[in-house]
């Protein structure tokens, strides 16, 4: 990246390396550093990690929709254009082919890969788009471990949302979660209100009564996100997906239940356990219960976040949604999430 300053752009990693030396001895005059130019390196691990600057959730506006949705390739990448695209400032400039480094590139990579999906499956819906996306990102770097943040933690939802975005993955995804225009109003409704409805969707005679109303955690997201209650509480949320794979397939569950790394634990039961499909497009509801224990959740001392997944397998494929139980979130008790 330049920045006009002769400078070296270093990882928080090594940063600290130098610090430390720069700490250690005296006088200051004794320490040296060299600036040796390595070139272009390639299959550096681990790889990807979470930029500082990638945005971070929980969103403000719906933090009972987990956010951020994915990650994908942003930081220092390369882009090439021929000579008949203008180079430099004004145009004046002339190259037969040039080449430069940039970041925030994640989203124009989003874009192309919805663009591929779209002329694959141009029936599919922008829910179905994101879908596929989201449940066919790998959650693991290229040492085959956790992806990790900037700091080499391991990031959490709130930083690389479902992963990593695998376009050849992506566009079979097996099973995807679906949403119209209708879901999204009444989601409006019970977010914003009759008000935001009509501004939203430029129609002055919308009305929350017609549209009906859909509790953030009941949403038919891709990642699930629900209330951590107090020890022994059950929160159900309920979600349908849709075979875009075979015809015939049978779909097991396969649960992570979400750990924190504090005194609390949770227990997550599917119902049902397992999905048959005999035609395409057939459409399956099933029920995710999550119940606390131990310390956290309402009134347990303090803010707990607990991630984990729920993976449906069949042979051909895995469809994986994070889920994330977080005690800051507002959200029904089982009875009204049952009944949204």
């Amino acid at each position: 990246k330049y920045y006009g300053l002769p400078m070296s752009q270093v990882t928080a990693g090594d940063g600290a390396k130098i610090m430390g030396y720069a700490a250690v001895g005296s006088p200051a005059a004794s320490h040296n550093a060299t600036i040796v130019f390595n070139s272009t390196v390639v299959g550096v691990k681990p790889a990807p990690v979470v930029a500082a600057f990638s945005s971070r959730g929980p969103s403000a506006a719906s933090p009972g929709v987990p956010k951020p949705d994915i990650m994908a390739p942003g930081l220092n990448i390369l882009s090439a254009w021929p000579s008949q695209v203008p180079v430099g400032e004004g145009g004046g400039e002339s190259y037969d082919f040039n080449v430069v480094s940039g970041t925030s590139m994640a989203t124009p990579h989003v874009t192309g890969v919805v663009a591929l999906i779209k002329k694959l499956h141009p029936d599919w819906s922008p829910a179905m788009i994101k879908s596929a996306i989201m449940t066919t990102s790998s959650a693991v770097d290229n040492d085959g471990h956790a992806i990790m943040d900037e700091e080499h933690r391991k990031a959490r939802l709130y930083s690389v949302g479902a992963g990593h975005v695998d376009p050849a993955k992506a566009i079979d995804p097996g099973l995807v979660y679906d949403l119209a225009a209708g879901d999204y109003a009444a989601y409006i409704c019970a977010l914003l209100g009759e008000a935001s409805l009509r501004v939203i969707t430029g129609d002055a005679a919308a009305t929350c009564a017609a549209a009906g109303s859909v509790a953030e955690a009941q949403l038919n997201y891709p990642a699930i996100l629900v209330p951590l209650r107090g020890p022994g509480v059950e929160v159900t949320v309920n979600r349908t997906v849709t075979n875009v794979g075979p015809a015939r397939a049978r779909y097991a569950a396969h649960v992570d239940a979400p750990g924190s790394g504090t005194t609390t634990t949770t227990t997550v039961k599917v119902e049902p356990a397992e999905l048959v499909f005999e035609e395409a497009m057939e459409r399956k509801t099933f029920a995710v219960t999550v119940t606390a224990s131990g310390g956290g959740g309402a009134g347990g001392g303090g803010h707990v976040v607990a991630e984990g997944s729920l993976r449906w397998v069949s042979r051909r494929h895995v469809v994986r949604s994070p889920i994330v139980a977080d005690s800051s979130v507002g959200g029904p008790s089982r009875r009204s999430a049952q009944d949204a």
